[in-house]
C-alpha cells in the first residue's frame, strides 16, 4: 500500500483520538501542597501569591459566587488528630463578627487526605451586612467547606483548601457538598 494513502487513511482516526483526549486540570500549588480544578468549569484566577491561591466564577443566579482559596497557613507543631479539630474550629470562630455573621452550622471533623492527617470544616453562615444598591439590608448565605492539612515535612506549617458558595438564601445549593468534593480531595502534598 502506498505511504500516501495509508497517511491519508490513517490521519483522520489520529486527529479523532487526539481531539477526544479530556483536557489536563489546572493545577496550582502553594505551601508545598498542590490543588487541581477542571478546566472547562469556568474557574479564573483572581489572586496569586507566594503563600495563597484564589479562583472564582460566576454562579447561575444573580449575586451568587463560587470560589476556591489555597493558603499556606501556621499551624499548632504537631496538631493532629482533636488538636487540629479544636485549632480550626477556634481559629474559624475567632475571624467571624456575631454582629455581621450568624452561624447556621460549623462541623468540624478529622479527616484523612492520603497520608495526611487533616480537619475538614463545614461551615454555613448567614452573612447579615450583604447590602446592595437596591436592597440595603440583604442576607447572603455563604457555605463553605475547608479542609486544613499540617505539612508532614515542615512542622507547625500547612494549608487551607476552601471552596465556597454565597447566594441569596434562596439560591442555596443542594449539591454543594459534591460540587466541593473533586476540588477538596484534589489536595496533595507535593514530594
Amino acid at each position: 500500500m502506498d505511504m500516501r494513502l495509508l497517511t491519508a487513511l490513517l490521519l483522520p482516526i489520529l486527529a479523532c483520538a487526539c481531539a477526544s483526549k479530556p483536557p489536563e486540570p489546572k493545577k496550582f500549588s502553594v505551601g508545598g501542597f498542590s490543588m487541581s480544578v477542571p478546566p472547562k468549569d469556568g474557574w479564573g484566577l483572581v489572586q496569586q501569591t507566594k503563600d495563597r491561591i484564589m479562583l472564582a466564577k460566576p454562579g447561575d443566579f444573580a449575586g451568587e459566587t463560587l470560589s476556591i482559596q489555597l493558603v499556606e497557613r501556621q499551624l499548632p507543631a504537631g496538631a493532629t488528630g482533636d488538636g487540629l479539630v479544636r485549632h480550626v474550629k477556634d481559629a474559624e470562630r475567632q475571624i467571624l463578627d456575631p454582629k455581621r455573621f450568624r452561624v447556621n452550622r460549623h462541623d468540624v471533623t478529622p479527616q484523612a487526605m492520603g497520608t495526611l492527617n487533616c480537619a475538614l470544616s463545614d461551615l454555613e453562615v448567614e452573612d447579615r451586612g450583604a447590602a446592595t444598591a437596591n436592597s440595603p439590608v440583604a442576607s447572603l448565605v455563604v457555605q463553605t467547606l475547608t479542609v486544613t492539612c499540617p505539612s508532614s515535612s515542615r512542622r507547625g506549617q500547612g494549608v487551607s483548601l476552601a471552596y465556597i458558595h454565597s447566594s441569596y438564601p434562596e439560591d442555596r445549593k443542594a449539591a454543594f457538598v459534591e460540587q466541593a468534593k473533586p476540588v477538596l480531595s484534589s489536595l496533595t502534598e507535593d514530594p
